[in-house]
């Protein structure tokens, strides 16, 4: 079975925000539960301060690869349909293609890692769980801890020429890792 089943999937009403961002939310059943993923460096915001919203990433596995890949798939061939309505001009798949961005990073060393989006506290804050599923705080090392995320793609943001999926890490299951020794 398919990590996300796209017949049940729709985009919403194309939005801007007062600052000119554009987004355009994922209508249905749109949670992603990958099991449990490493978490490759601290979660941190884009200019590095202390902020409530940052990226996480993780290292995917081959099937957390192909069930992101098959979305974009998806996600490219829906855009190319409505492009006019969505991104202002008629485009081909394979142009709405080069201009995707993929959740999928591949680093100049060759590892792959997939990025996602988590707020520390407020609304829409990730709801951490211990292995006995209770609440519990955050981890204070995201690098010795197990994670087994629950992710909802919120939709698709559009800026200048480039779009993407948003990933937002919803809820995280946390353990305890144990420290390997390297050699």
């Amino acid at each position: 079975m398919p990590a996300f089943e796209t017949s049940a999937l729709t985009f919403g009403d194309l939005c801007s925000s007062g600052k000119g961002a554009k987004t355009v939310p994922l209508l249905g059943p749109n949670t992603y539960s990958p099991g449990e993923l490493r978490v490759l460096w601290e979660p941190k915001s884009f200019d590095g301060t202390d902020q409530n919203r940052v990226s996480i990433s993780f290292s995917p596995t081959s099937d957390v690869e192909a069930d992101v890949l098959d979305l974009e798939k998806w996600v490219i061939a829906r855009l190319s349909v409505d492009s006019r309505k969505y991104l202002g001009q008629e485009l081909t798949e394979a142009q709405v293609g080069d201009r995707f961005v993929s959740a999928l990073k591949t680093s100049e060393k060759g590892f792959r890692s997939l990025r996602a989006k988590m707020n520390f506290t407020g609304r829409n804050g990730v709801q951490c769980w211990d292995q006995n599923k209770q609440k519990r705080e955050l981890p204070d090392d995201w690098l010795c801890s197990s994670v087994t995320p629950i992710f909802r793609v919120k939709g698709l943001w559009i800026m200048s020429r480039e779009m993407g999926l948003l990933f937002e890490m919803e809820h995280a299951q946390i353990g305890e890792a144990k420290a390997e020794c390297p050699f």
